[in-house]
């Protein structure tokens, strides 16, 4: 109630700014325009705003300036001869302050005279032509039931399974949350959430702040060579450019938390530096979201770029987070819950780059960086308040990374380069004596050992235009790590074809290895000869324009999985999927490779790009992910929805008010029932091993609405949004379980109808 009555004295506060501030200033749209391939400048572009008579025409550095531009948010194109012409949307021009836009064009291979100048509202990488999708930081920062993370933004893709509302996994095509990639500015980095969960890319909110975003990629799959140990998909994120022209700043507060950012100019504007640091307070959201606990959580983000000469430039990049909740007895005792705890982790990425253009043939970027993160707790039994779990694991890495593109002819480009990671984890855990699923005892367990290893890789990828309308591409992985002592090849290659304007027809097909995580190889010294994971790609696609700014996207999947381990005295679950949670490892006490597993599905897009007015997306798939050990029947992997449909969109009503939606429905998720006899007579959940994965819950499906308001004043503005998650409070179910304090079954529930409000003030 309390919070309820801040949500509605919150949006009477916006209506009446509304009606009684002033006339709005001016701003500008400053940036570079440069070629695709090479990164080279583009002199003489036209760069106009949509819908106005304003524009400019880039310098020779590539360089463009538009001033006196009204506040709002905008369209810009951008035509030069000899490139396809570009559109990019959801720009936001602040009061009296320069906002920045790279935009990058591709080469029109001319064939007998004829040139394409139709605007792309779409940006598609012609070398892995399927899976693709590219957000804008604008968009991340105001899609509807996100609050800001960009790994809940990409959860309303079709592609995804629908998880849980309170852990961002991407479970993609049939995987799980264990098989993703993620890149920001060249660097891999493992998580990039509060409360990471160990060995999977999710956590419970994204650590990255999307003010610093300059735009998002995703691939679902078919994605090229130069991206190594992941199965299903890769996530590239792009931090901007601080404001090489003067200091700008951020105060924003939400009802998660409160944070600053900062930017300005180094070295006379030959370089920039951007800041940002957050920290929570979400005391109010414990009631009204059924949080068990009042967790803190902290990040930042800092990025240093200088530009050495025009052909060089190095770049700093930092990112981390720190995580705390103790979850303590009185309140697991009245959840329910069967355990109880503090967890305390630390998550830091560092990281060098150098930028290196080839003058006007290609470009290398080049990465070295640190990761560490520290995952620790204390966990004890409700019932007996004894002992259940100490971890201490520290999981560290040193990264390299090269990538370089060189445009050998107009029809010939090459993509190449290596990579390369050395692991030394450390490991002290402890894990006391308990039952199984099944009701079995496992003895307790120790690991207490440090894991040293190597990977590394060298990939080439192959681009030829071979007529107006056909591109081919193709290239291969060599991978070696020490735990094998031995190399593996993975060729890759794809084609797309546009036999008419507007339609392109592409289809992609690889192989893909990753290694298994070494929170599972610390287990047990045998578990290092476990092979790595195997995933056979095939994908085919038709994307047909509708109109410039919309798209129809029809895609079909299937990957076939090998080498999965698997439990030869459990053989029914699968290993790393868990029988309830992605960590669940410690159930499983022998393991040997030869599981495997297969998805396919369909999926359909429909995308209206933001240029004035309405825009939206929508999407609906179907597909079927399955599993089994050796010599045993199919079994639906925990993450198996089957049916999903996503409708995401809103209206700009103008340049200031806009108001947005998202529903999302996805078939209820595969899970194993319990034995209610045993669970009653051992007073634990122990599930029935007669019907693994063989009852479903309910259907998923929740709203999410939304509503943000600008207000310019000179030399500031204040951004104020309101939204409301699962605006309908549908109790959507996220797991079973036995409850040990009232004896009984019990279930888990993701969040209910949840009111958020946030104030940004830029200045």
């Amino acid at each position: 109630m309390r919070l309820g009555s801040v949500f509605l004295v919150f949006i009477q506060m916006v209506v009446i700014i509304s009606v009684t501030y002033g006339d709005e200033p001016t701003g500008s749209i400053s940036g570079k325009v440069v070629a695709e391939a090479t990164q080279y400048p583009i002199v003489g572009a036209y760069v106009m705003v949509e819908g106005t008579s304003l524009g400019a025409i880039t310098d020779p550095s590539g360089i463009f300036m538009i001033p006196d531009i009204p506040v709002g948010g905008y369209a810009i194109s951008v035509t030069s001869v000899g490139y396809h012409s570009r559109v990019k949307t959801d720009i936001i021009v602040r009061s009296e302050r320069s906002t920045s836009v790279d935009i990058a064009l591709d080469v029109a291979v001319i064939f007998g005279g004829i040139i394409e100048v139709r605007p792309e509202y779409f940006s598609d990488d012609e070398t892995q032509p399927t899976g693709q999708t590219e957000f804008s930081g604008e968009q991340i920062r105001r899609t509807p039931g996100s609050a800001g993370d960009i790994t809940r933004v990409i959860s309303g893709l079709p592609s995804i399974a629908k998880v849980d509302d309170q852990y961002n996994g991407l479970a993609v095509r049939g995987g799980n949350p264990l098989e993703n990639g993620i890149y920001i500015d060249n660097i891999e980095i493992a998580n990039i959430n509060h409360f990471p969960r160990q060995g999977t890319s999710g956590g419970a909110l994204g650590m990255v702040n999307v003010d610093l975003l300059e735009n998002a990629w995703f691939s679902a799959g078919g994605f090229s060579s130069s991206y190594g140990d992941r199965l299903s998909s890769i996530m590239e994120l792009k931090l901007r450019d601080g404001n090489r022209e003067e200091f700008d700043g951020q105060i924003d507060f939400s009802m998660s938390g409160f944070g600053a950012v900062g930017e300005g100019p180094l070295f006379k504007g030959r370089g920039s530096w951007l800041v940002s640091a957050r920290r929570s307070y979400v005391d109010l959201l414990v009631d009204i979201a059924d949080i068990d606990a009042v967790p803190t959580y902290s990040d930042f983000q800092a990025k240093v770029d200088f530009e050495v000469t025009p052909m060089h430039q190095l770049s700093f990049l930092s990112v981390g987070a720190w995580d705390y909740v103790d979850y303590n007895y009185e309140q697991a005792h009245e959840d329910g819950n069967t355990n109880y705890g503090i967890t305390d982790n630390q998550n830091i990425v560092a990281g060098l780059g150098w930028r290196w253009l080839w003058e006007g043939e290609g470009y290398s970027n080049t990465t070295l960086s640190f990761q560490g993160i520290r995952y620790r707790g204390d966990y004890w039994k409700t019932l007996s308040r004894d002992t259940q779990v100490v971890q201490d694991s520290h999981e560290r890495a040193l990264q390299f990374r090269n990538v370089n593109t060189w445009q050998v002819s107009p029809m010939l480009a090459m993509e190449f380069g290596l990579d390369g990671k050395y692991r030394f984890d450390r490991f002290d855990n402890f894990f006391a004596a308990d039952t199984n699923y099944s009701g079995e005892p496992i003895p307790a367990l120790s690991v207490r050992r440090d894991l040293n290893t190597i990977q590394g890789g060298v990939f080439a990828t192959l681009s030829y235009s071979l007529l107006p309308a056909l591109t081919l591409s193709g290239g291969a992985r060599l991978d070696y790590n020490d735990f094998t002592d031995r190399g593996y090849v993975s060729p890759r290659g794809a084609v797309s074809w546009e036999p008419s304007e507007g339609t392109v027809i592409s289809a992609a097909a690889g192989v893909y290895r990753q290694t298994l995580s070494t929170e599972l190889l610390s287990r047990d010294a045998d578990f290092t000869d476990l092979d790595a994971p195997i995933a056979y790609h095939t994908v085919v696609g038709l994307k047909q324009l509708l109109t410039d700014d919309t798209r129809l996207v029809v895609e079909a999947y299937m990957k076939r999985y090998e080498n999965f381990p698997y439990d030869p005295t459990q053989p029914g679950y699968f290993v790393l999927d868990g029988p309830s949670s992605e960590q669940d490892l410690y159930a499983f006490e022998s393991l040997v490779s030869g599981a495997q597993a297969r998805a396919t599905g369909v999926e359909v897009t429909l995308q209206k790009r933001l240029v004035s007015g309405f825009y939206g997306l929508l999407a609906g798939s179907y597909s079927v992910s399955e599993y089994r050990s050796p010599g045993k029947e199919w079994r639906s992997r925990i993450f198996d929805n089957r049916w999903i449909f996503t409708v995401e969109g809103g209206y700009r009503l103008d340049r200031n008010w806009e108001f947005s939606c998202r529903w999302l429905f996805a078939g209820g998720r595969p899970y194993t029932p319990l034995d209610l006899a045993a669970s009653e007579e051992f007073n634990r959940t122990i599930l029935d091993g007669s019907r693994i994965n063989a009852e479903r819950y309910p259907d998923y499906h929740s709203l999410n609405i939304r509503m943000d308001r600008r207000f310019n004043f000179s030399g500031s503005s204040l951004v104020c949004y309101a939204s409301i998650w699962n605006t309908y409070n549908r109790r959507n179910v996220t797991a079973t379980y036995w409850n040990q304090i009232e004896e009984k079954e019990d279930y888990i529930y993701q969040w209910g109808m949840m009111p958020i409000i946030g104030v940004e003030f830029e200045f």
